[in-house]
């Protein structure tokens, strides 16, 4: 399927090579990656390539020349060097020259003959010799993009490069943006991030247009720009590409506080257009001055402007004079600085000021690096930040916005930034201003800088402002330049400096020429190095060569790149006289063939290349749709990715053209890689129609007579008698119905033959594809390896289902493409005969028949859809119908569904016929109007299959021998030969339902060797450490504990996948709490209250530093009344801790803690408590304050202390330990703490991905096991059901908060203690984000049952054969034990489409009939999934409203016999007497409130309150009211904290860890603990992670803190950045990708998931390769993924990959 003839070494990556830019020649190169598989099957990657053949293209339309009456019809020529048999190949071909001056050096730029210089050529501008600019300016007509060749090349090389990228459209809606550019250090990487934009006009059409980029094959950037005119600015920190010089000073003069600008408004519509301008302004008093940065739109006519601050204080007023220039209005003496991104509005450019620039650069950005002289007053600067610390993709750019008042730099504001690999942020850098100088220092490594400012400069000192003239890459004063030649033959080339020589070829290096063998001539030194024999084998070849040089300070090699390198080879195979891939890069295919790239043969330049014309060959390319499913399927795949279909803008010219010259005269074999038919083919003015489509059909009988969409590679004879061959295909107005899809072609000739390839490869081939096919398609894919069956229905009946071979699109409802609509009714229409698929008899039954479809609104919103169905008889007559009518105007951004069931309808229905329409309601040329997908039609299933009712495939294995394997089937196939089974279901004639399910009865030898299930139970991964001590003397040993200890505990414990948190009630109590005596009393009287309930949570680790103060205490003879108060209070409000007032005196606070968290019961915490006592240090050692502060308090208290002391010493079972400083006791409590973690959590018991998901399943269900006291009527009807052995599941039905996960639960846990040899499961759906899809809930189960029963087969890593095989597994596991299997909630089940009620609520994906000794209980609420278990008859149970004498009964155990509160009768009156308390939910978070309220005396208005909730939901709204009065507005009040918390949990995706969220909270204990218990009993801990308890606290939050979209986004990226910021674990691992995508951030989604740590981590386990599937379609396909990674491979050194092998071949695999 790849590249099979291509020999590739292991790729050898080179560190800190660079290629500098020569002043002669910019690259000509564009590493255009194409996915090659060599014989040893390792996948490397190869630049594109040129071809051999002059090429001329006829590119002559009516579009055009409607786009352009001026426009004559043209012949482009390439002329290009024909060698045969062996082709020498040059990336771009033979270059006519074309020289543009610039400052009086010459570049050479890559032209090709005939090319027309228009306005969309680059303009470099000129003043006086002092201005180089990078301008463009494109245009077209109406609803047409445009694009323009800029003079910039993305790669950067050493030191990156950063730019900012202006345009400005001219349309009937205005449009600027403002775009930071990275450049990556080579291969082409780029990166556009929006800086800022500006639209003028009301929410209209063109709000989401925006405008985008290419980047061709030589690294060239291309705008891709919206209709009408646009101009384009760059203005970069790499004075190869521009000096900034361009910018226009404007200062305020006297007293006055306006000024005009030299810039005019009124662009003009047809000659100009609008612009758009970057101001910097600055002016005011030193304490009361303004620093503003502005974007300006200036439109065409009308005296028109938009301004908008985009850093800094809005403080400046705009206006237009009447001569229409733009004026400004502010504080006297402000300066300005402007640029403009055209060159034709500023004014009297004679007399124009300008303010002071520079572009500089320095090897390594840690060393303060200065940037300017002389800052002195106000000033406005801006600086462009690059560095690089790699290759191709390794570089950052950052954007800052320095304000300086008085000289002084009072703010360095990071306005944008964004980084490639290597980078985990952009902010790098630091500014300081010291005795006027601008200081910058940033990352290590080389850095450039690029300075705009507002600050007045003369010319002489802008002629001095660029200073990059030496060698970044080494340091050296001048740069090494040099280039090469390369043939079949051998390489030539130069150097200017005596250098070492290194060749690589495809990656490995094959001669180093030492700098002796070098010969010099004239200050130049040349090589030569002649090509080996086995290095002339035919195939696609790329060369690079370098010069090594030192670097000046580390004394290190670099490889500086050649002008010319990289060189992309061909040595074309014998008999080959030309090849092209269509619309595609450079591919060499399994018999040799090089298919050359269409890029550089056919890119299109001239004058209607702004007019959306990109290729001479006219058409439209054409993404295929099942792209991932042909390269699985089929040989050569790749050649099959991308195709060119008789399509273009304009609707009356629909062709394409392919024109190859300068050929052989002869008779020749022409191979045409084809998916379908052709209609209008014609070559050299012959219809091979005929001929072509024989061969397919010749094709298609010898494969089994297949009849769905694959790739056909056909042959044909051509006679060439003009030395010219001409493939064309132009259609009609039918081109929607049968246009032609060219994919490549090769010209061969009689002397050609293919490779013979072996059985054997074949065989493996296919298996090798069918794995990767289970592993990596996606469900909804149009061709997969089968067509997905939903159990009871049959499969999709519809052909073309999307419309993805008519007209297409990209992003379907869960598809690859979407049939999309025009300005004119765009109709697709199919019948289906059902006699195809279902017998006469079984359809006169009047099965039910589901016909749906999705759609949405059109590209700029609106638009018009209609659907219509309808049932007809054999001979036509209509049974039933059904139509949506005509819908619209459409407003629905997110996809729709439009669905009828059809059912009692009678007999004689044969056919269902099925249409939709839509159309644009603006009446816009192209295709504007509405979306429509994933279109269907399927019958309720017959129990036993018409004849070929089954799966449809592309697989071309013969039948026979898939029959084999039906026949080898027995019955315990499914555990010992799971490959028969991938073979089975590929099937064309698979059995279903009861006759299958009793082939997969387990054998009675198989149950006999079961020794019984494997249930695993895991202790709690997580460490909290109560940290006890005096307050006032221990604040430097809290400081280095916290700082240094505990975040190196923390470290190790991550890597555990173990969370770690302490409590210290005495940290985070201020300096004025400290001089505050009754502050602190207060304080520690709140810590008194929670610290023993904070022991026993953290029990048993428990660390006590000790010193020689006693705390706070009394005696019998000297009592303190707030102690007192203490005491009182928690005896009262905790009877567990009764046993304190037996030690009210002669006890301080820090001993009551020692005492219950130790002493009380040592062999409860022994090896996990650790006393650490402090060596009081001599009065000389310290100073004065602090020696009072560790002295005891008085003689009383130190006898105490000592007394305490003593009896810690003498017990054996504490650990005490001795220290004297600070650093000394963090470093004992480390070792201890580590020890305590090697011990229960050591390397190796780290648990597995399905382990937590089970832990946290398991938690959510105890947490609702707490307390229980429900009707033991619901738990006997259950297990009445269960016991009759019942054939479906058993339904528990009830609204939200009734208690069916308690139910469930409950129950669930009284077979558990029962029956210890029953398999039970349990899945509670919405507990977590990730528990909800439906797939990955059934993944679970199957993983489950393998490690319970020991299965020795594979799990279906296809979603289609995962839900076909649900039934099998459980029939599989209930012949061997009993199994209970709970899904609870399945209305909250979610496929991530983002439709509230989606299809998996129809739960269809339940097996039709549950096999013996399998129960399976399911509970649901309202709604649709509520109403599929009614129609399927599942028998049920409603759990009803609690009654009177039920809520009685909970008062009293719960409040009375739990916690001993008691209740007057008027308070129980009140509870009992309202509706809502007989929600079992709402009582019990009552009750909750109730127990928890202070003042008995206010408890009866209290309840009032409260009860005026009339739903859980508003109930737990008033106790985040209740958290907020008493968390934020109390004695350590921590302003937003209850939102903060809890819109933490909200976003996240599996919940948050204690230490996460005081860590995100940035809060003390002090302040946390006494919150999280208030909390605790609404949240559920599953292993260390917080969430939720009840989705009404969800939805709670959600209303309250989240009621935007808005404001959820900004909670998903303040999430986001707090896990990016720190190294990668498995949490934050499992948390990024979700919070990204949620965000809408795809493109640090993609930079997160392609991140090799992250795809290390997630690719290890079923569900972390899930989510990245899921991550990847969300990015726009899966296919995108293998270039990104392995492009991220390729650049790690080869030492690394053999220093870290076993790392490294886990990433290949």
């Amino acid at each position: 399927m790849g590249s099979g003839g291509s020999k590739k070494a292991t790729p050898t990556v080179l560190m800190g090579y660079r290629r500098e830019i020569s002043n002669v020649s910019l690259m000509k190169v564009r590493h255009k990656k194409v996915v090659r598989i060599d014989e040893a099957g390792v996948e490397t990657t190869s630049n594109t390539t040129s071809t051999n053949a002059k090429v001329t293209v006829s590119s002559t339309s009516k579009m055009e020349n409607n786009l352009s009456t001026s426009l004559e019809e043209k012949t482009e020529t390439v002329d290009m060097e024909v060698l045969k048999p062996m082709v020498e190949m040059g990336e771009g071909g033979t270059n006519v020259e074309g020289k543009t001056q610039v400052e009086g050096d010459t570049k050479t730029d890559t032209k090709t003959e005939g090319d027309a210089k228009t306005e969309g050529d680059t303009k470099t501008v000129h003043d006086s010799d002092l201005i180089k600019t990078i301008y463009c300016a494109t245009s077209s007509e109406h609803m047409l993009r445009n694009f323009g060749k800029i003079d910039y090349n993305v790669n950067a090389y050493h030191g990156g490069r950063t730019a900012l990228y202006f345009v400005s459209t001219t349309s009937i809606y205005y449009n600027t943006e403002l775009f930071l550019v990275r450049s990556g250090y080579d291969g082409n990487h780029v990166q556009f991030k929006l800086l800022s934009k500006i639209i003028p006009s009301p929410e209209g059409y063109f709000n989401d247009q925006r405008n985008n980029y290419e980047v061709d094959e030589e690294g060239m950037l291309i705008a891709d720009c919206n209709f009408d005119k646009n101009h384009i600015m760059m203005l970069t920190n790499d004075s190869n590409y521009g000096n900034l010089r361009n910018g226009v000073f404007v200062e305020m003069q006297g007293n006055k506080s306006s000024v005009e600008f030299p810039l005019n408004v009124n662009g003009g519509r047809n000659e100009r257009g609008s612009g758009i301008t970057l101001l910097l302004c600055s002016g005011g008093k030193k304490d009361e001055s303004i620093n503003t940065l502005y974007l300006i739109l200036s439109e065409t006519e009308g005296d028109k402007f938009s301004a908008k601050a985009i850093s800094g204080e809005d403080k400046y007023e705009f206006s237009v004079n009447e001569d229409g220039c733009l004026c400004v209005s502010g504080p006297a003496g402000s300066r300005f600085g402007l640029w403009h991104n055209r060159d034709n509005l500023t004014q009297t450019p004679a007399l124009t000021l300008h303010p002071f620039v520079s572009q500089t650069q320095y090897i390594d950005g840690k060393e303060a690096f200065s940037l300017m002289e002389n800052v002195t007053e106000h000033a406005a600067i801006v600086i462009l930040c690059s560095n690089s610390n790699g290759m191709e993709d390794s570089t950052v750019s950052s954007v800052y916005h320095l304000v300086i008042k008085g000289g002084t730099l009072v703010a360095a504001n990071a306005i944008s930034g964004c980084h490639g690999t290597n980078y985990k942020k952009s902010d790098l850098w630091n500014f300081e201003v010291i005795g006027g100088r601008l200081l910058a220092s940033g990352p290590t490594g080389p850095c450039r800088y690029g300075v705009l400012s507002n600050i007045i400069a003369s010319k002489e000192e802008l002629k001095k402002s660029c200073k990059q003239d030496f060698c970044l890459a080494t340091g050296e004063s001048t740069k090494t330049k040099g280039d090469i030649e390369v043939t079949l033959k051998e390489i030539k080339g130069h150097v200017n400096k005596p250098s070492e020589i290194c060749i690589m070829l495809d990656h490995k290096i094959i001669q180093l020429i030492p700098t002796d063998d070098l010969s010099q001539q004239n200050g130049s030194y040349s090589f030569r190095y002649i090509w080996k024999e086995d290095e002339r084998e035919e195939g696609h070849y790329l060369i690079r060569v370098f010069a090594i040089r030192k670097h000046v300070r580390s004394g290190e090699d670099f490889y500086i790149e050649l002008t010319n390198s990289p060189y992309s080879l061909i040595r074309q195979k014998s008999g080959v006289i030309y090849a092209l891939n269509v619309a595609s890069p450079v591919y060499q295919d399994m018999n040799g063939i090089v298919y050359s790239s269409e890029f550089s043969l056919f890119a299109n330049f001239d004058s209607t290349f702004e007019m959306g014309t990109q290729c001479k060959a006219a058409g439209m390319p054409y993404n295929m749709a099942n792209l991932s499913a042909s390269i699985l399927k089929t040989d050569d795949g790749f050649l099959y990715a991308r195709a060119r279909q008789a399509e273009q803008y304009n609707e009356f010219d629909h062709r394409f053209t392919y024109k190859v010259d300068d050929l052989p005269n002869g008779t020749f074999k022409l191979r045409l890689h084809l998916t379908q038919p052709t209609f209008h083919l014609e070559v050299n003015g012959k219809d091979v129609n005929d001929e072509v489509n024989q061969k397919i059909n010749d094709i298609i009988e010898a494969s089994g007579n297949l009849k769905t969409l694959t790739a056909y590679s056909v042959d044909i004879n051509v006679e060439i008698t003009e030395n010219c061959l001409l493939i064309q295909s132009r259609s009609g107005s039918d081109v929607y119905k049968n246009s032609d899809y060219m994919y490549a072609f090769a010209l061969l000739d009689n002397s050609y033959k293919d490779k013979t390839i072996s059985e054997s490869q074949l065989k493996e081939e296919e298996q090798e594809k069918h794995k990767l096919a289970d592993k990596a398609l996606p469900m909804n894919i149009a061709v997969t390896r089968k067509e997905m069956t939903v159990v009871g229905w049959s499969p999709n009946l519809l052909k073309n289902a999307s419309g993805d071979i008519g007209v297409c699109d990209a992003s379907g409802y869960g598809t690859e493409a979407c049939f999309r609509t025009s300005f004119m009714w765009s109709e697709k229409y199919q019948e289906v005969n059902l006699l195809d698929h279902l017998t006469a008899e079984y359809l006169d039954s009047a099965p039910d028949i589901q016909v749906s479809e999705w759609y949405k609104q059109g590209h700029c919103s609106g638009g018009f859809y209609c659907f219509t169905a309808q049932l007809m008889s054999d001979d036509g007559q209509v049974i039933k119908e059904y139509t949506t009518g005509e819908l619209g105007s459409l407003t629905n951004s997110d996809w729709t569904e439009a669905s009828v069931t059809f059912s009692g309808y009678g007999p004689g229905v044969r056919i269902v016929t099925f249409s939709s329409k839509g159309k644009d309601d603006k009446y816009w040329q192209g295709y504007f109007g509405p979306f429509i997908s994933a279109a269907g039609i399927r019958v309720k299933k017959e129990s036993k299959p018409a004849k070929n009712d089954s799966f449809s495939d592309i697989d071309q294995t013969e039948v026979t021998t898939k029959r084999s394997s039906l026949e080898k089937m027995v019955t315990n196939i499914l555990t010992s030969n799971q490959s028969m089974f991938e073979d089975l279901v590929d099937d064309k004639n698979l059995p279903v339902d009861r006759d299958f399910e009793k082939q997969t009865d387990m054998s009675d030898e198989l149950a006999f060797g079961w020794k019984g299930g494997k249930k695993q139970t895991h202790k709690k991964r997580e460490i909290r450490v109560f940290v006890s001590s005096t307050f006032r003397d221990f604040t430097l040993e809290r400081e280095a504990i916290s700082k240094k200890a505990f975040r190196e505990i923390n470290r190790l414990c991550v890597d555990r996948g173990v969370f770690f948190t302490y409590v210290d009630l005495r940290w985070g109590i201020t300096t004025e709490q400290t001089n505050d005596g009754k502050t602190i009393a207060i304080c520690l009287q709140e810590a008194s209250i929670n610290c023993c309930c904070m022991i026993d949570r953290c029990r048993p680790y428990f660390i006590c530093l000790m010193g020689d103060r006693f705390g706070w205490s009394q005696r019998e003879d000297k009592k303190d009344e707030t102690l007192n108060m203490t005491f009182n209070y928690a005896i009262e409000n905790n009877p567990n801790l009764k046993w304190i007032d037996n030690y009210r005196y002669n006890t301080s606070v820090t001993q009551l803690e020692i005492f219950h968290g130790v002493l009380n019961d040592p062999d409860d915490v022994k090896d996990k408590c650790f006393f650490y006592l402090r060596n009081l240090p001599s009065q000389d050692e310290v100073s004065p304050e602090l020696y009072k502060r560790l002295v005891s308090e008085s003689e009383w208290h130190k006898q105490q202390q000592e007394y305490l002391k003593s009896l810690i010493q003498k017990n054996s079972k504490i650990s005490v330990k001795k220290f004297n400083k600070a650093d000394e006791v963090s470093e004992l409590i480390k070792q201890d703490l580590k020890g305590c973690v090697d011990q229960e959590f050591p390397i190796g018991s780290e648990l597995t991905k399905l382990e937590q998901q089970g832990e946290a399943h398991a938690a959510f269900a105890s947490q609702r096991c707490r307390v229980y006291i429900g009707n033991q009527n619901y738990f006997t009807e259950i297990n009445k059901h269960r016991s009759q052995n019942i054939s479906q599941p058993f339904i528990i039905l009830g609204e939200s908060g009734c208690g069916k996960s308690a139910l469930v639960a409950n129950w669930a846990k009284q077979i558990e203690d029962s029956e210890k040899d029953t398999f039970i499961f349990l899945h509670f759906i919405g507990s977590s984000a990730d528990s909800a899809h439906y797939i990955k809930m059934i993944r679970r189960l199957f993983e489950e049952m393998k490690i319970f029963f020991s299965f020795d087969m594979q799990i279906p890593s296809s979603d289609t054969v995962l839900v076909h095989e649900i039934g099998k597994w459980l029939r599989m596991a209930g012949s061997l034990t009993k199994c209970v299997i709970v899904f609870d909630a399945v209305n909250q089940l979610d496929d991530g489409c983002g439709v509230v009620e989606s299809t998996e609520h129809d739960l269809l994906w339940i097996p039709s009939e549950i096999p013996p000794n399998v129960f399976l209980l399911i509970s649901t609420l309202p709604g649709r999934a509520m109403n599929a278990c009614i129609e399927a008859g599942f028998p049920s149970m409603r759990v009803s409203p609690l009654q009177e004498y039920e809520k009685i009964q909970i008062i009293t155990d719960y409040l009375e016999g739990i916690y001993g509160k008691t209740l007057t009768t008027e308070q129980k009156g009140m509870i009992i007497n309202v509706k809502q308390t007989s929600n079992p939910l709402y009582l019990k978070s009552l009750l909750d409130e109730v127990r928890m309220f202070g003042s008995f005396r206010t408890l009866t208005n209290k309840i009032s309150e409260y009860l005026s909730a009339e739903s859980p939901q508003d109930l737990f709204a008033k106790i985040l009211e209740r958290l907020e009065e008493e968390f934020e507005k109390g004695q350590t009040p921590r302003k937003d904290l209850v939102r903060d918390a809890t819109t933490a949990l909200w976003c996240s995706n599996r919940g948050m860890s204690e230490s996460e969220l005081v860590e995100l909270l940035d809060i003390p204990s002090a302040v946390w603990s006494p919150f999280y218990i208030s909390l605790y009993e609404n949240l559920v801990n599953r292993n260390g992670i917080l969430n939720f308890f009840h989705d009404h606290l969800r939805q709670a939050v959600e209303r309250k803190y989240l009621p935007t979209h808005e404001a959820k986004v900004k909670g998903y990226l303040c999430l986001a950045d707090f896990h990016a910021a720190k190294e990668t674990s498995d949490r934050t691992v499992e948390e990024l990708p979700f919070l990204l995508t949620k965000a809408g951030q795809m493109d640090r989604l993609k930079e997160t998931i392609t991140d090799l740590d992250v795809f290390y981590r997630l690719s290890d386990n079923e569900d972390g390769i899930f989510e990245l599937i899921k991550a990847w379609k969300t990015l726009g396909g899966f296919d995108l993924s293998e270039e990104s990674y392995m492009s991220k491979v390729q650049k790690i050194p080869k030492e690394d990959i053999m220093q870290n092998s076993t790392y490294y071949c886990k990433l290949y695999r």
